[in-house]
């Protein structure tokens, strides 16, 4: 009867190492897929950094292309005033250029007229004179 026992409780214990056994390989099992787990979490944490570093490069690179076309639109608007400047200058300039040819013509018919009346020129110099003045106009 203890010889009985004593086997029984051979067994029980044979059969508790079998459990513990497999428990041990599952609980191994376990520990490997979680170092898996880690090392695929680590490559992605990494994958990740990339992709923020990626897109941070992307950020920096949209911000210099938008200060650049800022820097455009400023160059075109300047271009606009210089030209505008340029066209009002012109037209001051072209404004007292027509002012100097009727002073020149004025001086040139007062001292004509000058000339006549004091008898240094003859009336066959009228339509000369003529002619010349009207080319300023």
């Amino acid at each position: 009867l203890l010889g009985n026992w004593l086997r029984g409780l051979c067994n029980l214990l044979r059969l508790l190492g079998n459990w513990l056994r497999r428990l041990c390989n599952l609980l191994r099992l376990l520990g490997n897929r979680l170092r898996r787990l880690r090392t695929l979490l680590r490559l992605l944490g990494n994958r990740l950094r990339r992709l923020r570093n990626l897109l941070r490069l992307l950020d920096n690179w949209l911000r210099l292309l938008g200060n650049l076309l800022r820097l455009l639109d400023n160059l075109l608007r300047l271009r606009n005033y210089l030209l505008r400047l340029l066209n009002h200058l012109l037209r001051l300039l072209n404004r007292l250029i027509f002012i100097l040819l009727l002073i020149l013509q004025l001086v040139s018919q007062f001292l004509y007229l000058f000339l006549y009346t004091q008898g240094f020129l003859g009336p066959q110099f009228s339509f000369c004179f003529l002619q010349f003045s009207l080319k300023f106009l």
